[in-house]
């Protein structure tokens, strides 16, 4: 007999780490996107894609949880989604933060294709 606990009945919201490295001024996360993952519902019929917001929203996530900016967010510029994210994928998730700008770039990227980027800008004070 299986025994099922709350957590096993949780909605999948994060990619799965696989990896992680220091970089120049930041981090590179080795990512693998779940088959179950809670974004995938209703987007799209015809295949499952990770929503973009979904993948801005990680990007914050992790340079918080990594990079320790604790900073609230202003604003954002030159987010670009160039090849779609998808079910069982594997890729790397680029994060640095210029501390001097409050600003955080990203960029998802695999070693053939860069799936998104971008530059996310925060307050001067912190949350």
């Amino acid at each position: 007999m299986t025994r099922t606990t709350q957590e096993d009945n949780l909605p999948v919201l994060f990619p799965t780490i696989l990896g992680e490295r220091t970089d120049a001024d930041g981090i590179v996360l080795a990512l693998r996107i779940p088959e179950g993952l809670a974004y995938f519902v209703g987007h799209f019929d015809e295949v499952s894609v990770v929503p973009g917001v979904a993948q801005i929203q990680w990007a914050v996530h992790y340079a918080r949880q990594y990079l320790a900016i604790s900073r609230s967010f202003s604003h954002m510029e030159t987010i670009k989604f160039k090849d779609l994210l998808l079910p069982g994928q594997h890729l790397e998730l680029i994060l640095r933060y210029l501390n001097t700008a409050n600003k955080l770039e990203f960029c998802y990227r695999s070693e053939t294709v860069e799936y998104s980027s971008g530059r996310i800008y925060f307050h001067g004070d912190t949350v």
